[in-house]
């Protein structure tokens, strides 16, 4: 496959240090672009193979393997997706239900992220909880934070993948009303908006109050006086597209390299987004690379927050649960003891061509470790990006 000629590591090896000048950073906005400008460069070491038959020298640098880099998330994605396959009960459709919020609360949201983002999390499963419980059943919810539009700004929302059914009491599973037939809702979406919007204002004010701190009168009277927009409808049919579905959401960062057009000499980044109030047609946005990577700092997560969470029947508690249904609906059960596949096998199954010769197809052999050089202070690093 053929690499992007423009990435954003390259834009933040050539302006990162004009963006650190202009917009004072917390800690994570530096680390996270200091991996970035580094992987896949000499700087984190590697290696360097030869092929047996033909001769044909190939050098590999090492990743940076950050959460947030467009290079990193493959691998992640396929090991991911492989543990998802167990999951899988048969013969249930997965609806994909998402939640967001208005922008008046975005203010609110960037200066208290980890705060935010939580309650989102908490709000979203409670509030899908409540509904599940009104039918007598728990549901399973896998729910994915994104802090993105198509076009890089800010626009914080959850990703839920829910189960089209439930267990009752007695662990017999239930398959909804609103999974037969051509309705493509899980739940009445404006009972979801109204009752997510109420736990998630009430979630904030208490988290908020914890720390001597109150939503502003003004924000609180605005997010009272729109109606908030939940979406929802069956994602595609069959496990497998089921599971290629939720992978692309679960590991997808803010911007992939493939979208940047064009980095000119002066500075300008052009890129593909999609406008999806338009019919999803496909527009550029062109802006000073020093604005991209503002944007881009706006989606960098705080440290060890954790992105994809499992509710309900899909939580790591109740995998006895769903072994059960799995059995009784003709599936194969979870393994109770369960390791990710290395990435080797991964490229094998995915018929990858990782360490083989590209002409003559033989498996390439090591023949010599580069060693990384001695990682600088972060702050030091971020600071030489510009010069590297």
């Amino acid at each position: 496959m053929t690499r992007p000629r423009f990435e954003v590591g390259q834009i933040i090896r050539a302006y990162g240090k004009e963006f650190f000048a202009k917009y004072p950073c917390v800690p994570q906005v530096h680390k996270t672009f200091a991996a970035l400008a580094a992987c896949r460069t000499r700087q984190l070491g590697g290696h360097v193979e030869v092929c047996p038959e033909c001769g044909e020298i190939h050098v590999s640098y090492n990743s940076c393997r950050d959460r947030h880099c467009p290079k990193c998330q493959n691998k992640e994605r396929e090991v991911w997706i492989e543990m998802r396959k167990e999951e899988i009960i048969p013969g249930v459709k997965y609806f994909h239900v998402v939640f967001t919020v208005p922008d008046c609360l975005h203010a609110l949201a960037m200066a208290n992220m980890a705060l935010f983002y939580g309650c989102m999390f908490r709000a979203a499963g409670a509030t899908l909880k409540t509904f599940f419980d009104a039918k007598g059943l728990q549901g399973g919810m896998m729910s994915i934070l994104h802090t993105w539009g198509s076009n890089l700004f800010y626009h914080p929302h959850i990703h839920c993948i829910v189960t089209g059914g439930g267990v009752d009491k007695n662990g017999r599973w239930h398959t909804l009303k609103g999974c037969r037939g051509a309705k493509d809702f899980l739940f009445p979406v404006r009972a979801l908006s109204d009752m997510f919007r109420a736990k998630l204002m009430a979630m904030l004010t208490h988290a908020l109050k914890l720390k001597d701190a109150l939503i502003p009168q003004n924000v609180r009277k605005a997010c009272f006086s729109k109606g908030w927009v939940v979406y929802s409808r069956p994602p595609a049919k069959g496990v497998t597209q089921v599971l290629e579905y939720i992978g692309r959401y679960a590991y997808r960062v803010a911007i992939s390299n493939s979208r940047i057009k064009d980095v000119s000499a002066d500075g300008m980044v052009t890129y593909d987004w999609k406008d999806y109030r338009n019919e999803g047609k496909h527009k550029t946005m062109r802006m000073h690379a020093v604005e991209f990577l503002h944007l881009f700092s706006l989606h960098i997560l705080p440290p060890a927050f954790v992105r994809i969470r499992h509710y309900g029947l899909l939580s790591p508690c109740n995998r006895d649960k769903v072994r059960s249904v799995q059995v009784r609906k003709g599936g194969k059960p979870i393994p109770k003891e369960r390791r990710k596949p290395s990435y080797i096998t991964l490229c094998e199954q995915k018929g990858w061509e990782v360490g083989i010769c590209p002409h003559c197809k033989c498996r390439m052999q090591v023949i010599e470790i580069i060693e990384p050089s001695r990682a600088p202070p972060v702050s030091l690093m971020t600071s030489q990006i510009a010069h590297k």
